[in-house]
C-alpha cells in the first residue's frame, strides 16, 4: 500500500500547534465494520457501467478498501459513479490521470475487453495493483504481456473468473484431481447460442460518450449502439462472443479442475455458421482442442447437450461435464456455480486440497495486503483467456491449428501466428 500519513500520525506530529479543534468522525476512527481510513486500501475504478457499477458497490462495501478515484468514457456513467460514493472518490475521464490519483494503491477494472490489456499495463507499470474484469484480454500477444509486466513490476493482479471463489467450483476440482472420476479423458462444455441482429445504419454519437477513448486501440468503425457498452461482446474486435464472455468463467472451472493453468492445448479445430447482420460472431460454434500428458480433449459447443446434475433434472444454461471412467461431475453455469452435492466432501489428509477463497474482489484485497498471489494470478487467467482467443481464432481460419503451448505459437502457420495480435490504432502501443 502506497505510505500515508495518517490522522492520527498528524495529530500527534502536530501536538498544540494546531490552530483550531480536529474533530475525527466515526468512519475515520474505523471500528468493526471498518478499518480506520488511513489504513483502507485506496481502491480506483475503470469502467463503472454494468459489472464496474457492482464493483464499485463491493468495495464501498468493504471492511479495508475504499474507493478514492473513478473514471469511465460515458459521462453520465461516471456522474452517476461520482454520486454513489457520495463524492469522496475524484471522477476522471482519463484512466492515465486516474493512475496519478495520491496515495492510489489499486484499480479495478471493467472497461470493454479490449481495453483490458492496456488498462492492466498502464497500472502495474505506475506501481498499482489490479484487479481486471474477465475475460483478461483480447489476444494472446496482449496475455503474455500482462504476465511479463505483473512480474516485472512486482504487482497483485487478480483475474475475474470468479467461480474459483465459490465452494461448487473448489469442491468439483478437488473431486476430479483427487481421482473420483477416474482418469478424465473428455471435459464437455455447453452454451446457448450467440445472438444475432438484422444491420442498421450507424448513429451520431451521443454527446456523453467519448466515442474516439472508447475505441482506443481498435481500428476506427463508425457507432452504433448495439456495438457500445453491454454490446461489445457480439464483435469479434472487442468481445468475441460468449466464448470468450462466459467461456472465460467455464474455461477458468476447467482449467483449474484439469491442473493445466501453466499450458495449452495442442491443437484446435472450429466450426460454425456465417454470421451475417449486425454482429460478425457465429451464432453456434464448436471447438475441439486436444491437450498432451495427459492426453485429453477439451469440447466446447454452442448450443451443445445441456447436462443436468445428480439428481436436478433441470439442466443449467451452460456448464462443463468431465467424464472419467469412474464417473462423470457435471458442474453448471461456472460463474454462479451450480454443482453435484455428491461432491461436497473436504479432501482427507494426503488428498489434493485447492485455494480457499469464498469472496473474489475480497481475495484480491486480502492479496494487495499480503502480497501472496491470488486465486486467479495472472499466469492462470492467461491460460484461461488464451482458450478463448484461440478458438476463435480456429474458427475465423478455417482449418485444424496445430499449437506449441511451451512456446504458444502455432507450429508451421505463419499467417495464424500473425493473427495472436493485431496492430493498436495510434497513439496506443503494447507496453
Amino acid at each position: 500500500m502506497a505510505s500515508r500519513c495518517s490522522r492520527r500520525d498528524f495529530l500527534k506530529g502536530a501536538g498544540l500547534g494546531l490552530a483550531a479543534p480536529y474533530f475525527l468522525t466515526s468512519t475515520a476512527l474505523g471500528g468493526p465494520e471498518k478499518e480506520p481510513a488511513s489504513d483502507r486500501i485506496a481502491v480506483g475504478h475503470i469502467g463503472v457501467g454494468g459489472m464496474g457499477n457492482g464493483h464499485l458497490r463491493q468495495v464501498l462495501g468493504s471492511r479495508v478498501a475504499t474507493p478514492v478515484a473513478v473514471c469511465d468514457v460515458d459521462k453520465e456513467r461516471l456522474s452517476r459513479a461520482e454520486s454513489s460514493t457520495e463524492g469522496k472518490a475524484k471522477a476522471y475521464a482519463d484512466f492515465r490521470q486516474l493512475l496519478e490519483h495520491p496515495g492510489l494503491d489499486a484499480v479495478v477494472i471493467a472497461s470493454p475487453d479490449h481495453w483490458h490489456a492496456l488498462h492492466v499495463l498502464h497500472a502495474v507499470a505506475a506501481g498499482k495493483d489490479a484487479y481486471v474484469q474477465k475475460p483478461m484480454c483480447v489476444t494472446v500477444r496482449e496475455g503474455q504481456a500482462m504476465v511479463a509486466a505483473t512480474r516485472r513490476h512486482h504487482r497483485i493482479v487478480q483475474v475475474g473468473s470468479q467461480g474459483r471463489s465459490q465452494s461448487g467450483g473448489r469442491y468439483s476440482a478437488q473431486y476430479v484431481r483427487n481421482g473420483y472420476c477416474g482418469r478424465v479423458r473428455e471435459a464437455r462444455c455447453w452454451h446457448y447460442p450467440n445472438p444475432r441482429r438484422d444491420a442498421s445504419p450507424p448513429s451520431p454519437v451521443p454527446p456523453q460518450l467519448d466515442y474516439d477513448m472508447w475505441l482506443g486501440p481498435l481500428p476506427y468503425f463508425p457507432y452504433h449502439p448495439a456495438h457500445t457498452h453491454g454490446s461489445f461482446r457480439w464483435l469479434m474486435c472487442s468481445g468475441g462472443g460468449n466464448i470468450r464472455d462466459r467461456g472465460a468463467h467455464i474455461f477458468g472451472i476447467v482449467c483449474w479442475t484439469m491442473n493445466v493453468d501453466h499450458t495449452g492445448p495442442v491443437s484446435i479445430e472450429a466450426t460454425g455458421d456465417i454470421p451475417d447482420g449486425l454482429y460478425d460472431i457465429p451464432t453456434t460454434m464448436s471447438v475441439v482442442y486436444e491437450f498432451k500428458n495427459p492426453d485429453w480433449t477439451l469440447h466446447w459447443d454452442q448450443p451443445g447437450e445441456p447436462r443436468c446434475l445428480g439428481g436436478d433434472p433441470r439442466p443449467p444454461a451452460y456448464g462443463v461435464a468431465f467424464i472419467g471412467d469412474k464417473d462423470t461431475l457435471v458442474v453448471g453455469n461456472c460463474d454462479g456455480v451450480r454443482y453435484d452435492k455428491k461432491v461436497v466432501f473436504e479432501p482427507g489428509a494426503h488428498e489434493t486440497a485447492l485455494y480457499v477463497s469464498n469472496d473474489h474482489v475480497g481475495n484480491f484485497l486480502d492479496c494487495v495486503r499480503s502480497r501472496k498471489d491470488p486465486i486467479v494470478p495472472v499466469e492462470a487467467g492467461h491460460r484461461i483467456t488464451s482458450l478463448c482467443a484461440l478458438g476463435n481464432l480456429a474458427y475465423k481460419l478455417g482449418r485444424k491449428l496445430r499449437y506449441d503451448p511451451v512456446k504458444e505459437q502455432f507450429i508451421g502457420d505463419e499467417e495464424a501466428n500473425r493473427q495472436l495480435g493485431y496492430p493498436y490504432r495510434e497513439p496506443w502501443v503494447l507496453l
